[in-house]
């Protein structure tokens, strides 16, 4: 019996050593005194603990097994984020500098927000690079309006920032000369994409083919509905299959999270068991029901013990949009400068006695 415990000790500390070494740099540019906690042994130790005993060892395993495809460091995101190659290739420039002779980085967010983040970094990477930067690009009749953020998951902020921007250039103007909006993200969801793209068309009365590009570092395909254009989706998202758990977890959605309209989208609230089709991102089709599971039901927990829910977007899989009876946007990708809170709240959430993996940076 001891031997055993002192196995299952060994293991549980090996994996979080390696978790550890995957992920210590979290938040690591920020000043030590904007951090919460540290990322270290000790902390990844005290969220695991908050699990049942029985899976805390599975839970590290299948998140260290998830994590090459999960976590994305400084250095992969701003390699994919600063080869401007792609942009003079996919758009048939000769040179760069023709490329940025034409390009406007636009520029909407407030101070501190992620795109102007974003945005200072290109500007240093134009300069140590290119010897350009942001302001010396757009001196020629512009073409492309590049537009740089963080995540896409409703799209609600980039809806609004395209359409403000388009409406006071003008609509007809933009059409007559002939702008792209190249939109590069680090976290690209496809449901957020296509529905932000359809709701953009149909306020600006205005087709996007041909104008509007996507580009991301990471690609979530959590489109629910199957069909002829979703034939094969690989759901690398927390998207769990119809159970008890589930369905209890919706009513208590629906109602205690506050709201004064309907409730929509629930034939999306559970994933189709057939697919994906096959299983590329969890370690194995069965380890996926268990793990998706098991967040479910600690989100559940955690979502119990607020006394009243005024976020009426939240969710035990992560906040989505607040009028779906969904369980959750179910991300599973991090940055090393946040998490967003469409990941499943068990990564995040900080109150009711809960001790966040991931602290979020507001």
């Amino acid at each position: 019996m001891y031997y055993n415990i002192a196995i299952e000790t060994y293991m549980k500390e090996e994996l979080i050593n390696k978790i550890l070494e995957i992920i210590k740099d979290y938040r690591n540019d920020e000043d030590v005194s904007s951090r919460i906690y540290d990322m270290n042994y000790e902390h990844i130790n005290r969220w695991i603990n908050q699990f049942d005993e029985t899976d805390q060892e599975f839970i590290l395993s299948e998140f260290l097994y998830l994590l090459p495809n999960s976590y994305l460091t400084k250095e992969k995101t701003f390699q994919v984020l600063s080869n401007f190659d792609i942009y003079r290739e996919n758009f048939n420039y000769n040179t760069l500098q023709d490329f940025f002779d034409e390009t406007i980085f636009m520029d909407c967010q407030e101070q501190g927000k992620s795109q102007k983040i974003l945005n200072d970094f290109i500007d240093n990477n134009l300069l140590k690079h290119y010897n350009t930067n942001i302001t010396n690009c757009g001196t020629k009749k512009v073409r492309n309006w590049f537009y740089v953020d963080d995540v896409l998951a409703s799209g609600r902020t980039f809806k609004d920032d395209i359409f403000n921007t388009i409406t006071e250039y003008g609509i007809n103007k933009f059409v007559e000369d002939d702008i792209r909006i190249i939109a590069p993200f680090i976290i690209l969801h496809q449901w957020g994409r296509d529905n932000t793209k359809f709701a953009l068309e149909e306020k600006l009365s205005i087709k996007l083919d041909g104008r509007l590009f996507f580009y991301c570092v990471s690609f979530i395909t959590n489109k629910p509905m199957i069909n002829y254009y979703n034939s094969n989706p690989s759901f690398n998202n927390i998207f769990p299959i119809k159970s008890d758990l589930g369905e209890d977890a919706l009513n208590f959605v629906e109602n205690c999270c506050k709201r004064d309209y309907p409730m929509v989208k629930s034939e999306y609230a559970f994933r189709n068991n057939a697919y994906p089709i096959k299983e590329n991102f969890f370690s194995s089709p069965q380890n996926r029901i268990r793990y998706e599971n098991i967040l479910l039901s600690k989100g559940f927990e955690i979502m119990k013990r607020i006394d009243e829910i005024n976020v009426a977007s939240l969710r035990p899989l992560g906040m989505t949009p607040p009028s779906y009876k969904t369980l959750g946007t179910g991300s599973h990708t991090f940055t090393w400068r946040n998490i967003s809170n469409t990941c499943p709240i068990v990564f995040w959430w900080d109150a009711n006695d809960w001790h966040p993996l991931f602290a979020r940076k507001h």
